[in-house]
């Protein structure tokens, strides 16, 4: 490509952002990003869209770069537009500047496809920059190039070492997804992208290229101990959780806690030991009724493995 070209850059920064979180366990490289546009003409426009308030600690090496943030806050419910709101943006750069002739989009979700067939038809060139294995096959077929994000050798020490223990960051992988399921409303199911985050924010210098992985998912699957599945077709957002029951040293013992709270024929109880809420259902009372129970109450009892986690039995009051 022609380095006379003029170029916009539009970025979908929660695709790119989980994207290299679940690939290589890092935030997204700004300059890098920024230096593999130039290869193809000078950038005229260059935009970053997102939620600046959940991605608020990106902004600073946003701005150092040259990247415009542009603010797509959530729905009501929750729910991001972003998408809407960077392919009318695209459509009217490219309207209202003729002399634009190539659009580099940093994202690989197919959504925007009609994007880039409306560019396509009129004449344009459209290059994707997104990170590999998250690239819709569907975007490849009709794009003039792919850029694949790579981090910079080196960076936070990606380079394997056979010394390294790699038990012990099983272990550490596997406690740091443990206090991840306890604030999942996904029976447990968690993100691999806030896996990956949570690993930085507790050690800074971890990563799973050190121990031999090219990317987490690879590392995740490799432990016993924990599951991975796929949330969408083309895979490229994986969920991850422990499995229950396996190593469970604590299934069938006595164990001691306190009822948290109650509901109609069910309830949660409080474990002694620090572990999170365990649910029981009334038939798995000992010698009392669930009437009988109130919040606070001290109880003993044992657990049993389910396809949903451990749940309390044999559940007597303690007086």
């Amino acid at each position: 490509m022609l380095k006379s070209s003029s170029v916009a850059v539009f970025i979908d920064v929660e695709n790119i952002h989980y994207s290299t979180l679940n690939h290589y366990s890092e935030t997204p490289d700004w300059s890098w990003v920024v230096e593999a546009c130039k290869e193809y003409g000078r950038i005229s426009s260059i935009q970053a869209f997102g939620d600046w308030i959940e991605f608020s600690k990106e902004v600073p090496e946003i701005q150092r770069n040259g990247i415009q943030p542009i603010f797509v806050p959530l729905s009501q419910d929750g729910k991001s537009s972003l998408d809407c709101f960077l392919i009318v943006s695209a459509m009217k750069l490219f309207f209202q500047n003729n002399t634009i002739d190539t659009l580099v989009l940093a994202s690989g979700d197919r959504d925007y496809i009609p994007l880039i067939a409306e560019l396509k038809a009129l004449g344009k060139k459209v290059v994707i920059l997104a990170v590999p294995d998250t690239l819709s096959k569907d975007l490849t077929t009709i794009v003039d190039d792919v850029i694949s994000y790579k981090p910079r050798m080196g960076k936070q020490g990606n380079v394997y070492n056979e010394s390294l223990d790699k038990n012990s960051s099983h272990e550490y992988v596997i406690g740091t997804l443990k206090e991840l399921e306890g604030s999942s409303v996904n029976d447990r199911w968690v993100n691999l992208a806030n896996i990956g985050l949570s690993l930085k924010k507790k050690d800074s210098t971890f990563s799973h290229a050190k121990y031999g992985y090219s990317k987490l998912a690879e590392m995740l699957d490799d432990i016993p101990k924990i599951e991975i599945k796929y949330d969408n077709f083309e895979k490229t957002v994986a969920l991850a959780r422990t499995i229950v029951g396996e190593a469970t040293e604590t299934q069938g013992a006595t164990l001691n806690g306190a009822i948290k709270n109650l509901n109609e024929g069910y309830g949660f109880i409080e474990p002694d030991n620090g572990d999170k809420n365990i649910f029981f259902h009334s038939s798995k009372l000992k010698n009392i009724g669930f009437w009988e129970l109130q919040a606070g109450d001290k109880v003993s009892y044992s657990t049993y493995n389910t396809d949903r986690g451990l749940n309390a039995e044999n559940i007597e009051k303690k007086t």
